[in-house]
């Protein structure tokens, strides 16, 4: 009888256990649906929410693309540091270039106009990132993509936009450009260095430089028209021009096959902190003892340097960031943006698109 109670107990439990399971899983599937109500609900808030928000952004973004369009062209240049002609005739081959996205899903993507005034924006101002992607309304990482894209496009022109001297009739005038400007024959190009300011990378000692800050060199090889013919960028602040000089692509080009790059006797000029070399022509060291005739070439020498200056103020000037990359510490990043202003300095020489240093 006992065992035949336990028997009852068993069977009433197991059942009653099935009850609460079945119980269990029905109130979980009401859950469920419920919850599936909920989202279904949430969807059609969302949706329209989100399309709501892309055509803000979209009006925001036309009406910023309005403002510039409606500035006059001495604003535009005062703002984005290129005259409009300039800029139109870069971002229609930015346009046709492929390099910035032109997907067909999710929100509507940036047109190469308003990528490039980004990236004129971040160049031609020092200051952070996050005022300029608030002024265009997008995200700090989107407006920092944009700018790689473009810096990116732009590097792929440098060949073609910065170019050595290389036959007879573009030598030859290079030369004649130089004589007639400072009277010395056979002037190829003026080399300097500019000392780009950076915050504290790693290994830091090698970019301290003398001048007491962080930074990276450019060196830079220029014609009697201030345009780049050759740059090279990125060796330690703390490294002497002589140098840099002797780790670049230029200096062993030129010392293997001088005739190659600077044929027909021509040479370079550079300041005093070079080496005299065969196609490099430093100042004669001032001394008591020096001539009338090489005091008049010390002369000449340092018209002809007034060139890089004065290239190396208009480049600083014309683009700030250049001057000095604050936050960033990706020296491949800071190098290729360097380059690309370079390359963006020759389209604005190249276009007579000249810079006032007075009004920077």
């Amino acid at each position: 009888m006992s065992h035949k109670k336990t028997l009852i107990w068993l069977t009433d439990t197991i059942k009653f256990n099935d009850n609460s399971d079945s119980s269990s899983w029905s109130d979980m599937s009401f859950v469920k649906s419920e919850s599936s109500e909920d989202d279904d609900e949430d969807d059609r808030l969302f949706f329209p929410l989100m399309h709501y928000l892309s055509r803000l952004r979209r009006k925001r973004l036309d009406d910023y693309l309005h403002t510039v369009d409606s500035w006059t062209d001495s604003e535009f240049k005062n703002r984005l540091r290129l005259s409009r002609k300039t800029a139109y005739t870069l971002i229609d081959e930015l346009e046709k270039s492929g390099f910035i996205a032109q997907h067909k899903f999710g929100l509507k993507p940036l047109e190469p106009k308003l990528c490039f005034y980004i990236f004129l924006s971040f160049i031609a101002n020092t200051e952070p990132l996050t005022p300029i992607a608030t002024r265009f309304d997008i995200s700090v990482s989107s407006a920092f993509r944009v700018i790689r894209r473009v810096v990116a496009w732009l590097l792929t022109k440098l060949n073609d936009v910065i170019k050595w001297p290389t036959n007879y009739i573009e030598i030859r005038t290079t030369c004649d450009d130089f004589r007639t400007n400072i009277g010395i024959s056979d002037v190829l190009g003026v080399i300097d260095c500019m000392h780009v300011k950076i915050e504290k990378p790693k290994n830091a000692a090698a970019y301290h430089n003398s001048k007491g800050y962080f930074s990276i060199i450019l060196q830079a090889t220029f014609d009697a028209n201030m345009k780049f013919i050759n740059v090279y960028c990125g060796e330690p602040g703390s490294s002497t021009a002589a140098r840099v000089l002797r780790k670049s692509p230029l200096y062993h080009t030129a010392c293997q096959s001088r005739e190659r790059l600077l044929p027909q006797n021509t040479f370079l000029i550079g300041h005093s902190g070079y080496t005299s070399l065969p196609w490099l022509v430093p100042p004669f060291r001032e001394s008591n003892r020096l001539t009338v005739q090489q005091r008049e070439f010390n002369t000449l020498h340092a018209s002809a340097r007034r060139v890089s200056n004065k290239a190396f103020k208009v480049l600083k000037n014309r683009f700030k960031r250049v001057k000095y990359f604050a936050v960033y510490r990706n020296i491949a990043f800071i190098i290729d943006t360097v380059v690309a202003a370079c390359i963006l300095h020759n389209y604005c020489v190249s276009e007579n698109d000249h810079f006032n240093l007075t009004d920077s």
